[in-house]
């Protein structure tokens, strides 16, 4: 309100192909917003960011955001991509670009670990299961294959990277820095232990905090570089995933939250503290929540939006350029003609160069089962969204012996935007499919942990009730559940029978 206590909050998203900044006032509605996309590099397996590139493109969606909205931001969090390091020397110089999640550089780094730690301990102490996906098997790679650890003083994520360059102080979330591998999950402090098999000392890294934590206000001279009002506070936000989580309104047993973008994740509230040599053989991570003493179970589909776009662009290209040159959304066409149908013929499983859950795979390969000479791109468009609910479904089985059932799933990400996901998954599911109000799940939820990280009066839970609203539910329809089952029990049969693995060597 202009003339009184400002009432906005920032979320930014730093994700691994772009960077974003909502602002959003005390009822979640969006004030203003900017983004940028980036590229990553490398090849052969491997898969970096620019940091330096990153911090430039993140100021610009600063500087743009606040400098469009009415109202002057009181409080800005992070969401950011796990896994991702940045090391800066005295001179806070980035010494080397850092690597994503999926570069292969780990693979032969986890039997180090492993002879020294068995994957029970592993995930006792971190809560993840023993992965080159993490950080500390990219840590052990980087000390023995190159010199970056020699001249390193900070080590950040990008979450706490950004609030250093903002504030000057080193903080990070519990739960980015569980994304690590090297994070006690139960004293909520770096493991010396694991960081020993690197070489590294806990002291390199920045002090773990709960999300909403405030960091303090921003550099002056940045202040005035991004146009913020002078005090402008920052506070710990979290992974992406669970700023997602926050962002969609779950804070109960009883919600979920499936986010689709680039790759799949779902995840649910454990009802304790878990690790099991169960959720180590399904690669089920038990993840520290943005909320305080809270757990997260998490699986993945690691072909979403990136395989609807591969289909596009390569499968579906003359329908696509068709619908370019009569200025149709190709997505919403493909879905128009799909939701008239009943459930399809072909199968296809979607694990297109990887998979996720229940059988977590990088060297995976998918398949089409079904094609006649009759088959129609409609029908292949459709086997490609069965084939990845089906999939998400069997691996949401898996966690029945956890004791997650939920009463309803709240989809954020690309997939959000379309009525034919959403109702395939309610019926596949057999649970109810609801739609926030923001498309902006991320944003929201690191906005939301802003907001909290102020307004000391309101209880967290309080305040995600008033910033996220459901915009429409998708319930399941029995008729549809019951046809979808009887092409889930084929689907399951074809995955055991064929795998995602490669049938001939490369």
């Amino acid at each position: 309100m202009k003339g009184g206590i400002s009432m906005a909050y920032a979320g930014i998203d730093i994700g691994t192909s772009g960077c974003k900044m909502t602002i959003y006032n005390r009822k979640g509605e969006i004030l203003s917003s900017s983004g940028r996309t980036y590229q990553e590099t490398g090849d052969d397996g491997y898969r970096e960011l620019d940091a330096n590139m990153v911090w430039a493109y993140t100021k610009e969606v600063i500087r743009e955001a606040s400098g469009n909205s009415p109202e002057p931001v009181q409080c800005i969090a992070v969401a950011s991509l796990g896994e991702s390091i940045i090391c800066l020397d005295k001179n806070n110089t980035v010494l080397a670009n850092s690597m994503l999640t999926g570069d292969k550089r780990g693979i032969d780094e986890c039997s180090i670990i492993e002879k020294k730690f068995s994957k029970e301990e592993v995930m006792d102490i971190t809560g993840l299961p023993l992965s080159e996906m993490y950080a500390l098997p990219k840590f052990i790679w980087l000390q023995n294959n190159s010199a970056v650890f020699k001249n390193t003083r900070h080590i950040f994520f990008y979450e706490d990277y950004i609030g250093y360059l903002l504030t000057g102080k080193r903080m990070v979330s519990f739960s980015l820095a569980a994304r690590s591998m090297a994070f006690d999950i139960r004293t909520k402090q770096w493991s010396q232990r694991l960081l020993t098999l690197a070489g590294l000392d806990r002291a390199l890294f920045s002090a773990p905090v709960l999300s909403g934590t405030i960091l303090g206000p921003v550099l002056p001279d940045i202040a005035e570089e991004l146009g913020l009002p002078p005090g402008t506070l920052i506070a710990a936000g979290g992974h992406d995933q669970g700023c997602a989580g926050l962002g969609s309104g779950m804070t109960t047993f009883a919600e979920g939250e499936d986010g689709q973008g680039t790759c799949e994740v779902m995840q649910f509230i454990l009802p304790k503290l878990t690790s099991s040599p169960y959720m180590i053989e399904k690669g089920i991570p038990c993840a520290p929540y943005v909320l305080p003493d809270i757990f997260l179970a998490q699986i993945e589909l690691t072909t979403c939006g990136i395989l609807m776009n591969w289909f596009k662009d390569n499968i579906f290209a003359n329908i696509r350029d068709f619908c370019g040159t009569s200025g149709i959304d190709f997505f919403s066409y493909m879905d128009t003609l799909a939701a008239e149908r009943h459930p399809g013929s072909i199968m296809l499983l979607p694990s297109f160069g990887s998979c996720g859950n229940p059988d977590i795979c990088y060297d995976a390969v998918g398949t089409i089962c079904g094609l006649t000479i009759h088959t129609q791109p409609i029908e292949l468009y459709q086997a490609v969204k069965e084939g990845m609910a089906y999939q998400m479904f069997m691996a949401y089985e898996t966690l029945s012996e956890l004791n997650i059932n939920p009463d309803v799933i709240r989809v954020t990400g690309g997939g959000a935007a379309s009525d034919y996901t959403l109702q395939l998954r309610a019926d596949i599911f057999n649970i109810p499919m609801e739609v926030i109000n923001s498309t902006q799940a991320g944003t929201l939820g690191a906005a939301i942990l802003a907001a909290s990280a102020v307004q000391l009066n309101m209880k967290i839970t309080d305040i995600v009730k008033d910033m996220v609203q459901v915009k429409k539910c998708f319930k399941p329809r029995s008729q549809y559940h019951r046809l979808y089952m009887e092409r889930y029990d084929s689907y399951k049969q074809l995955y055991n029978d064929v795998g995602v693995k490669r049938y001939f060597a490369p």
